[in-house]
């Protein structure tokens, strides 16, 4: 429907402008994650592997009626779906199915704690030294060159031939190693964050450094701790596995993906899936946390909008 003219000596009403609605940069780097279906598909593989960790002592009651240790010699080698076995057994009747899903929560559980605890200390390092600057960054940062100068499977054999590796023991040896690149990654951040304006105008009203860090500058460098994160999963999988495969791992009797594999290797011509499952579900890990890292920098990362 037309609108009529307005008569002589009449005032035209003025066109009625709808502004747009801002989005925050969190709407919109979700918004971007969402329509990522190979990073949405990686991050539910992942979630599907949190929970089978979580919830194997469940599952295993539930499918296979056995526990991860237990040995039945009359029963080696099955092949898959047989004698009740969904996924075969291994050398000593063990149950291969068990034993993937009880291996998960060392798996995942050493990739978890390992992410969380470099994450921690590499940010608080990088925070730190990126903030204060002068000695204190220059001390620090010189300690981080260090740390990142050693060749990592050295730092590794030494503090697992220190220490008897276990879930957390372990977490913490490669979290040992792998927190100075995180460092130095919030480092250059908080660099380029700290002079801008509303970080001198919040210091000049008074706040303490405690908070201008913790309010102003970890909010903007959280974005590449959630990339730098999701992608050094894959890479504590795959050093756990190297690990396993050295015997500087977790050791048998408790099973993880990286001591089945390495157990089942002798066995490859034999019973061929005693090397498939546990290779499959390493693969599958790394390759849906790499999906998912690269997924989350394209929605996270501002540089690439």
């Amino acid at each position: 429907m037309i609108s009529p003219l307005p008569l002589e000596g009449e005032i035209a009403p003025e066109p009625v402008v709808r502004a747009r609605q801002s989005r925050s940069y969190w709407e919109e780097s979700r918004e971007r994650l969402l329509n990522n279906r190979f990073g949405v598909a990686a991050g539910l593989v992942l979630v599907f592997f949190v929970v089978v960790a979580l919830l194997a002592p469940v599952l295993s009651a539930l499918f296979t009626h056995t526990d991860s240790r237990t040995i039945d010699l009359a029963n080696t080698f099955a092949p898959p779906l047989q004698g009740g076995h969904i996924l075969g057994t291994d050398e000593l009747g063990r149950d291969e199915l068990t034993r993937l899903l009880f291996g998960a929560q060392v798996s995942m559980g050493i990739g978890f704690l390992s992410v969380v605890v470099a994450l921690t200390v590499g940010a608080t390092v990088g925070l730190v030294a990126g903030y204060y600057g002068g000695i204190i960054d220059g001390v620090l940062m010189r300690f981080v060159d260090m740390i990142l100068a050693i060749p990592a499977i050295f730092l590794f054999i030494l503090m697992a031939l220190l220490f008897k590796p276990n879930t957390v023991t372990l977490a913490l040896i490669i979290a040992s190693v792998g927190w100075g690149s995180i460092a130095r990654l919030v480092r250059g951040e908080v660099l380029s964050v700290r002079t801008r304006d509303f970080m001198v105008a919040t210091k000049a009203l008074g706040a303490s450094d405690a908070r201008l860090i913790v309010r102003h500058l970890l909010p903007n460098v959280l974005h590449v701790l959630i990339v730098y994160g999701s992608l050094y999963l894959a890479q504590v999988v795959l050093i756990e596995a190297s690990l396993d495969f050295l015997g500087l791992g977790i050791t048998p009797p408790t099973p993880s993906w990286g001591n089945m594999l390495t157990n089942s290797d002798t066995y490859f011509f034999h019973s061929s899936w005693l090397v498939i499952w546990p290779g499959v579900t390493i693969f599958l890990s790394v390759l849906a946390a790499n999906l998912f890292g690269n997924a989350l920098r394209d929605a996270f990362d501002p540089r690439l909008r």
